[in-house]
């Protein structure tokens, strides 16, 4: 055997007793998550960069929906404030109550934070918040994510990211969130133009450090299942140096991911009744990405948590769970043969076959409820507000 084959060979088997162990047996993987944000970043704009991105070239991404359906209880701004602490809760304003930039506002303990559910089922890990605008850390999650090992807040984005290769590289890094500003700041400086295309290229870059650094400890600890979710908050007006509002291009945002999605990202369900502007509300949801966080870092999701959010990997459940409340009736998108079991304010009310996508609640829906739709141990809630009697 040459040299070269004899070392190839000793090289796999190095390999495989990292990951199998010297017994022969698999090790247990160990799941870590890296959610990268970038605030304020329009899609359409980002994909104008072209193919030579880390966006296009390493990830796998979709287009998403903020500020929840207009019109209904989950309606929500499309500014910072809410549309981060939606994306890390799983929740829409209307339950975790960040409904605008005030700094005076906080999470509601009810609907927590990744950082307060993983630091409750995992006293061990280490979690990570290091971003620009400070007030995720300093104001909405203060209490919240007292428990992280860092917190860091009002860095630069170079600085961010400098600090977060430092983590990766020198810690368990079992969760981490980050957040860059640069894209939104040139965007609310000059709107849309070559200094917006500017931030958001550097803002890529920053992007492709990071994919390197966890490729490189994916390669050194290959017993490491690791997830990288890309998101943002929200999009921005037509002119992009605003957004807030309800428009198409305001609550236009994407997710990406370094590991293949189910098909609540790939594959569009619109809501007949409701499809949105231009289907918009076939696509996923902001609010998929704490359960898919929560799924991946091995937690079963709860129906008591009452997430309003489709996990992105694994089972769906039922889609596009909704109500119409002066009909009193749920709805959902579903060709599953299963059962859909149907809570009402925390009490089983109804067994569903999830292929007839609807459920009528007999008392109606005069008051405020909260509903948890469950199919294949995967539940998805749908907070309502009084039907009108007018």
């Amino acid at each position: 055997m040459s040299i070269r084959r004899t070392i190839r060979w000793t090289a796999l088997l190095l390999a495989t007793l990292l990951v199998n162990g010297c017994d022969g047996k698999p090790l247990q993987t160990q799941p870590k998550t890296l959610v990268i944000g970038m605030d304020g970043v329009q899609l359409q704009h980002y994909e104008q960069l072209g193919d030579d991105t880390n966006l296009r070239k390493r990830l796998l991404y979709g287009k998403a929906y903020a500020g929840g359906i207009n019109g209904r209880a989950s309606e929500q701004a499309t500014v910072s404030g809410p549309g981060w602490v939606t994306l890390l809760s799983g929740v829409w304003a209307n339950k975790h109550q960040v409904v605008s930039n005030s700094e005076a506002l906080r999470i509601t303990p009810r609907f927590p934070s990744l950082f307060k559910r993983l630091r409750d089922a995992l006293p061990n890990a280490y979690l990570a918040s290091v971003i620009n605008w400070s007030p995720i850390n300093t104001a909405f999650l203060l209490v919240d994510a007292q428990g992280n090992n860092v917190r860091e807040s009002g860095l630069s984005d170079a600085q961010v990211t400098a600090r977060t290769l430092q983590i990766l590289g020198n810690t368990p890094a079992d969760f981490t969130f980050i957040q860059l500003d640069e894209p939104d700041q040139a965007g609310h400086a000059g709107g849309f133009g070559p200094a917006y295309q500017l931030a958001l290229r550097e803002a890529d870059q920053r992007l492709g450090l990071l994919l390197d650094k966890v490729e490189e400890r994916a390669n050194e600890h290959p017993q490491e299942d690791w997830l990288v979710i890309v998101c943002t908050d929200h999009g921005r007006d037509e002119q992009g140096s605003g957004h807030g509002g309800v428009t198409e291009q305001e609550k236009t945002v994407f997710i990406a991911s370094n590991k293949p999605l189910n098909e609540e990202l790939n594959q569009p369900s619109i809501p007949e009744d409701n499809p949105g502007p231009n289907n918009l509300y076939g696509y996923a949801a902001q609010v998929s990405l704490a359960p898919t966080v929560l799924r991946h870092m091995g937690l079963d999701l709860r129906p008591e948590w009452m997430l309003d959010g489709t996990p992105l990997l694994g089972a769906t459940g039922v889609r596009k769970a909704r109500a119409i409340e002066s009909e009193g009736k749920l709805l959902w998108n579903s060709d599953s043969q299963g059962t859909v079991t149907i809570h009402k304010n925390g009490q089983v009310v109804a067994n569903v076959q999830a292929f007839l996508q609807q459920w009528t609640d007999p008392e109606g829906m005069r008051q405020a409820n909260d509903y948890v739709l469950e199919l294949d141990e995967t539940p998805v809630a749908v907070r309502t507000r009084p039907a009108s009697t007018h």
